[in-house]
């Protein structure tokens, strides 16, 4: 089995945790919703799409979304894209399409009611890294910024 470290962001909205983003160091990123909220059928709006009255919504939050480099799009649509992007991943050292510590970096104001949370290594849930069967995770501390984010299509030069 391959060891690989995993750092983890709790997901809030409204106040309310939503679920987990584990993001592992060769780039996979799992988001796992929480038990609690996914049942709740007054939970708060994420997506129209993912609404209790929804189709398949239920199905859609049962398992985890996983993607490589870039986050599912419900999230990824949250960060800045074209120059001011460019520049925060030249300043947290991660290319560009390295979503994770993006997010991490403007957690605590993104665009909506979502913020992000650091996980310690000790209060990483077990079952959320569960679905890796040929990877024994290493827990890592993730930092999380105090930076902002201006979701959407900013291509425009900034200058300082």
């Amino acid at each position: 089995m391959v060891n690989e470290s995993v750092e983890m962001l709790s997901l809030w909205l409204h106040g309310r945790r939503l679920g987990w983003l584990a993001g592992y160091r060769g780039g996979r990123n799992v988001l796992v919703f929480d038990d609690d909220w996914r049942l709740d059928e007054s939970r708060a709006t994420l997506s129209l799409s993912l609404m209790p009255s929804a189709p398949h919504s239920q199905r859609l939050l049962q398992s985890p979304w996983i993607r490589r480099q870039r986050l599912h799009p419900w999230l990824s649509n949250l960060l800045p894209e074209g120059a001011l992007r460019e520049w925060l991943a030249a300043e947290l050292k991660v290319h560009p399409d390295n979503e994770f510590p993006l997010l991490a970096a403007l957690g605590h104001d993104l665009p909506g009611a979502l913020e992000v949370a650091a996980v310690t290594p000790d209060e990483m849930p077990a079952w959320v890294l569960a679905h890796r069967r040929s990877v024994s995770p290493e827990p890592r501390q993730v930092a999380v910024g105090r930076g902002f984010s201006l979701a959407g299509g900013a291509d425009e030069v900034f200058h300082a």
